[in-house]
């Protein structure tokens, strides 16, 4: 039995990625800390390009983990954006010899100082899946599989990264997703994606924890209670939900999309012959979804 999620550990709510008045965003990060306290986060990153805020300058109940946005261009067949997140890092990080010299050099920046590495909205940068799994043999550990701002009235619609994403799951590239705000203008763009973790108490690094070692789901609102792989049959238990599909690497498999009022569990037997991987995705009556996490079967 493999337990993505496991219902016995509490869950944390939390977005690591967002944007204040240090670099590019429309507010003071001391609003934007009282912005997400007061929307019922548990834990929170300050995300600026380049640039490490504080978070002991802050009054507020939530876990604040000190983070960085690193951007890159690279050229792959075509010139394509890299943006990385590193949280739990600490504030001499722009230090590091070469650290915007390259995305690999980014990566070991943040690894040195024990943080952990998050591909920000790898569908808005148009990555491709050898750059991902570049990046990840490099030391990435998660993705956004949605990132708030990267559709409309921001971006053009990139905002979900998902079949980006199955192409590197069909390949054996398999990382854990989370959501993020990305929100820099605040007029609608905070608050609506987030990740949650699994943990028995909230702290740094419980948090990075979770992240290196994929307990953690990406979501918009529905809450998922449980994600079990047993016997070949993947269950996902979860808040109500009006539709539940798994994805896997075959274009076409029969009972794999399940719509009913009020869901809470879904399963579906996989193919072991043949399915490479497995992941859900959960959609509410208000059309808000949730993501688990991929999970690499061969």
């Amino acid at each position: 039995m493999y337990c993505l999620i496991d219902e016995k550990l509490p869950q944390w709510k939390g977005n690591l990625h967002t944007h204040t008045r240090n670099s590019d965003g429309r507010k003071e990060a001391a609003d934007v800390v009282k912005l997400y306290e007061e929307a019922g986060y548990d834990f929170l990153a300050l995300t600026d390009h380049r640039k490490v805020t504080d978070p002991a300058q802050f009054d507020t109940s939530m876990l604040l983990i000190p983070g960085i946005e690193l951007d890159y261009f690279i050229t792959n067949r075509h010139r394509q954006a890299v943006h990385l997140v590193g949280v739990g890092v600490e504030k001499d990080i722009m230090d590091f010899p070469g650290i915007m010299e390259n995305p690999e050099n980014g990566i070991r920046a943040v690894l040195s100082q024990q943080g952990a590495v998050i591909l920000a909205h790898p569908a808005w940068s148009l990555n491709e899946p050898d750059v991902i799994a570049r990046l990840k043999d490099r030391g990435v550990c998660a993705t956004e599989i949605f990132n708030n701002v990267s559709q409309p009235p921001w971006n053009a619609d990139r905002a979900d990264s998902s079949s980006i994403l199955d192409l590197c799951n069909g390949d054996g590239c398999c990382l854990p997703v989370v959501g993020g705000d990305d929100a820099h203008f605040y007029n609608g763009d905070a608050c609506g994606a987030f990740l949650m973790i699994s943990a028995e108490t909230l702290s740094q690094e419980s948090v990075l924890d979770a992240l290196k070692n994929g307990r953690v789901y990406a979501s918009q609102g529905p809450r998922i209670e449980s994600a079990v792989l047993e016997n070949g049959v993947f269950t996902v238990r979860c808040s109500p939900a009006e539709q539940i599909i798994f994805y896997s690497n075959m274009p076409w498999v029969g009972g794999r999309c399940r719509r009913e009022h009020h869901m809470t569990e879904s399963s579906y037997e996989l193919n072991l012959e043949k399915e490479t991987f497995i992941r859900a995705e959960i959609t509410d009556a208000q059309g808000r979804k949730a993501w688990t996490s991929p999970i690499q079967l061969k």
